[in-house]
């Protein structure tokens, strides 16, 4: 569907934008995974895939809403994955032992359940990256998760997701420009 890349900037004008954003307390965030139904497709931040391959694994809540509800997985958290794996120097002892979980996370993924993001949503990821990186002076080596954080952000609300995420500093900021995406927020389970 055409957009307009004028309309994104009537939504999120950057001369409106000047001013450094508080982070919100905990009880105004999305932490709620009670809140998601069974027939809630739901998005799994990158966050998310990283955390069940780690010990202790996901909370329990965030597990059970994975294996109960249909699950979209974001182009730009595979992409994500797979700049590890082909990061990953094979020549160190442990790197077969680190890649072997990321090749498996990214071969189980149904290629029909892999959703891009649409030139609509890069335009606007990218004008919101730009104003929080200059509102919350971000160095340039942020830019790029602020951006891809966004990308990811859309692309559920595009695909009609819940995103569920453990990224609650870029989600709380993000949801300021898009209040009308679903987003679940969870703490990394505490090693024992």
């Amino acid at each position: 569907m055409p957009y307009s890349p004028g309309d994104l900037l009537a939504r999120h004008d950057p001369a409106a934008w000047t001013r450094t954003l508080a982070y919100r307390p905990r009880a105004e965030l999305p932490f709620n995974a009670a809140s998601i139904g069974g027939a809630t497709p739901v998005m799994l931040d990158t966050t998310v895939y990283l955390d069940a391959l780690k010990a202790p694994g996901l909370p329990t809540a965030i597990a059970t809403l994975v294996a109960r509800n249909v699950v979209l997985h974001s182009a730009i958290s595979c992409a994500e994955l797979a700049v590890s794996v082909g990061h990953l120097d094979l020549a160190h002892p442990l790197a077969a032992v680190h890649r072997a979980p990321l090749v498996e996370t990214l071969s189980r993924m149904a290629p029909t359940r892999i959703v891009a993001p649409s030139a609509a949503a890069w335009t606007e990821a990218a004008l919101i990256a730009g104003i929080l990186a200059r509102i919350q002076g971000y160095p340039r080596e942020s830019r790029r998760a602020v951006l891809n954080d966004a990308l990811i952000l859309l692309t559920a609300l595009e695909g009609g997701a819940t995103l569920i995420s453990r990224n609650v500093r870029h989600m709380d900021l993000l949801l300021r420009f898009r209040p009308d995406a679903h987003v679940l927020l969870y703490d990394r389970v505490a090693p024992d």
